[in-house]
């Protein structure tokens, strides 16, 4: 297929340009069929939901669904949730991507793999999420994972053009090493670990998590962060939200609109992030990819300025002998990937703080809140940098999580 939906001004890049996110969105009535049986209770709940796609594009309750059957246009881009073309029908994605002139592209979960991680994550401290499944929430969520995950490893053989990123989970490291070994030996290329859960139950920078560093290094398994599994790390702050200015907003699969949760769901993720960076995990593992997925850029060259800061000034309170070799932001440089929205500031993180090398495109395909005309919009944004500077937005940054 042509790339009937890609901008003029970006044809030169067609068949190179790098999606970091999208999704597979299967609906529920679909998911015994598509996932097995065990996974038929959560199916339920969320058939028995009266929150369809008609109020939701990105519900995943849709009572009338019909196939993978709408044309791929020129407008395909405007069209979301689970009848979107290739939110189901993974050979049709294929399509899409020609569409859209992309070569390679991450899909992350929606359907099983998000809900659970979610109660993984979250079923120890919310008891209202998804209230009908009763009896050992925990284990259920680490069954269906574990059959979401099989059906990520299935996708491998479709196309390499498209990298399943599976979710995942483990209270110790031996647990983590585990569930992810297996997936690495399928052929997996690419992992979401939550951020605001400890992986394996410690520090990102515990030496007794540098095993698992070196797994994802020696096979060239990118890490990444994607939005909407923080709630553990928001839970203690949870009553900070409970006021009238905060009531009355929808929430989605993977975040809360309310303008509290907005403004803090990067929280866990730059947690996580400078943990890594501070505790020198780049600087034993320089070879570690990690792709920062849908939680923004506003906060990246803010926090390179504030790790800067305190690191150039260590040395008033002692600077350990194994303290890092470079400068914080060096790091995020040269070992972290981040993804934006179409509404931000791209300009000003390129003029302020240099953000080129790390900024990368992204669909969030079907999503809605991927926007109805993203390329266009990031484009416009970028175009008067120059060549170098959309190419590296559109093409070699991305691929950089996505490499041969």
């Amino acid at each position: 297929m042509e790339a009937i939906a890609l901008p003029e001004p970006l044809r030169q890049f067609k068949g190179r340009i790098a999606d970091v996110d999208s999704h597979e969105m299967i609906p529920a009535q679909q998911w015994v069929e598509t996932f097995g049986p065990e996974v038929r209770e959560l199916a339920d709940a969320w058939i028995a939901s009266s929150v369809t796609d008609k109020v939701d594009k990105n519900s995943s309750n849709v009572p009338d669904y019909a196939g993978d059957v709408v044309e791929i246009t020129d407008q395909v881009m405007s069209i979301k949730g689970t009848k979107a073309p290739g939110a189901v029908d993974i050979n049709r994605r294929l399509d899409v991507m020609d569409a859209i002139g992309v070569g390679r592209q991450l899909m992350f979960p929606t359907s099983v793999g998000i809900w659970a991680v979610t109660l993984l994550t979250q079923a120890k401290y919310d008891a209202h999420m998804l209230s009908s499944i009763t009896g050992d929430r925990e284990g259920k969520a680490k069954q269906w994972l574990h059959c979401y995950n099989k059906w990520m490893i299935r996708q491998v053989a479709h196309s390499d053009r498209i990298r399943p990123v599976p979710p995942v989970f483990g209270e110790t490291v031996e647990e983590l090493m585990a569930n992810t070994r297996p997936l690495l030996d399928a052929g997996i290329r690419a992992i979401w670990i939550p951020s605001g859960s400890l992986p394996g139950g410690i520090s990102p920078a515990h030496p007794d998590l540098d095993p698992f560093w070196s797994l994802l290094v020696e096979h060239d398994c990118v890490l990444t962060l994607h939005l909407g599994a923080e709630g553990q790390f928001l839970e203690p702050h949870k009553e900070w939200k409970n006021a009238p200015a905060f009531e009355g907003y929808r929430t989605v699969a993977e975040f809360s609109m309310d303008p509290w949760y907005l403004n803090v769901m990067h929280f866990p993720t730059q947690n996580f992030v400078q943990t890594m960076v501070l505790g020198g995990v780049f600087m034993r593992h320089p070879r570690l990819r990690v792709g920062v997925i849908e939680v923004g850029a506003y906060w990246v060259g803010p926090m390179m300025e504030q790790m800067d800061t305190w690191y150039r000034n260590l040395g008033a309170f002692g600077k350990r002998a194994d303290a890092l070799t470079e400068m914080p932001s060096s790091y995020v440089k040269s070992n972290i990937k981040v993804s934006v929205f179409a509404f931000e500031d791209l300009a000003s993180y390129i003029e302020r703080y240099r953000l080129d090398d790390v900024i990368c495109f992204s669909t969030d395909y079907p999503h809605v809140e991927g926007g109805p005309d993203m390329i266009n919009a990031m484009y416009q944004k970028l175009e008067r940098f120059g060549p170098e500077v959309i190419e590296k937005f559109f093409v070699t940054n991305g691929n950089w999580l996505l490499p041969d």
